[in-house]
């Protein structure tokens, strides 16, 4: 399972990054938005879940599995796969650009609030800043972001092969990192907890994805590049957590079923969502 996720993170993710932000259109300041909403779908995210966790008075360690549920996003896998179905291969460098701190903020930030509600003493403080720096998926994304943009730059064009393999090379990523979730599903847990997993779903896909794109549509994003950003936005927001999202829990010893619990109920809720998700996204086009 490793194997694939390695081949995906460090062979096809550079193909696909370096590709799309080759050929994107780069030259509006407004683009540093799309990074900074990136950052706020996770903490918007992170605090309805908190303040659910807090309203139920839930002990500790659901607080602290609620709180990661909430920040997590599958940005990766379900993220950048329906921006190319829904809108195209030329949505896939905006993609990126929103998730271009979503590492950073997880490893910087939501980890440590998350280790304060658990009972591990692993992940010290002081790490933390090395262990993205040492991070090799980390460094090759954003390498392969820094190689594409500056190719952008460049007189040389995009290979014309390259463009037309990158929507089905991003396809492929996506059904290769969804392997290794068939193998990480704990369906039990699912009849304990999904009368407050449920709640996530709400949260995750309608709060969350209004507050970032009314947002974004109120400063003026939804006039740039044909509205294609203010979809990426809507798409990209409205993602349930990661598989991720279960590593913090078994790090710091939180509710690590509330959490698989959490996982299963939002991504199998997709098969709601995304229909009415495609209706929207074409409505705004």
């Amino acid at each position: 399972m490793n194997t694939l996720i390695r081949i995906v993170l460090l062979v096809l993710n550079p193909i696909i990054l370096i590709s799309a932000f080759w050929s994107a259109d780069l030259t509006n300041i407004r683009l540093i938005y799309l990074p900074v909403f990136g950052i706020a779908t996770i903490f918007l995210g992170a605090g309805f879940a908190y303040a659910f966790a807090k309203w139920k008075r839930l002990p500790n360690d659901q607080i602290g599995s609620m709180f990661v549920s909430g920040a997590f996003l599958n940005l990766g896998s379900f993220g950048m796969l329906f921006c190319v179905l829904f809108i195209g291969e030329e949505a896939v460098a905006y993609a990126a650009m929103f998730r271009l701190l979503e590492e950073f903020t997880y490893y910087t930030i939501i980890y440590p609030i998350a280790k304060s509600y658990g009972s591990s003493v692993e992940n010290a403080a002081g790490s933390r800043f090395m262990r993205i720096l040492k991070d090799p998926f980390i460094m090759i994304t954003f390498f392969s972001i820094v190689i594409g943009a500056i190719l952008n730059l460049s007189p040389i064009d995009r290979f014309g092969w390259l463009g037309a393999s990158n929507s089905a090379l991003v396809a492929l990523a996506s059904i290769l990192l969804l392997v290794p979730i068939g193998f990480s599903m704990r369906i039990v847990s699912v009849k304990t907890y999904w009368k407050r997993s449920i709640w996530l779903i709400p949260l995750k896909f309608l709060v969350v994805p209004l507050i970032i794109t009314g947002t974004a549509y109120l400063i003026g994003l939804g006039n740039l590049y044909d509205g294609i950003l203010l979809q990426v936005l809507l798409i990209m927001s409205a993602m349930p957590p990661a598989v991720a999202s279960l590593v913090p829990p078994r790090l710091y010893n939180l509710d690590m079923e509330l959490a698989n619990s959490n996982w299963i109920v939002t991504t199998s809720s997709l098969i709601f969502v995304l229909p009415i998700l495609f209706i929207v996204v074409h409505w705004m086009a």
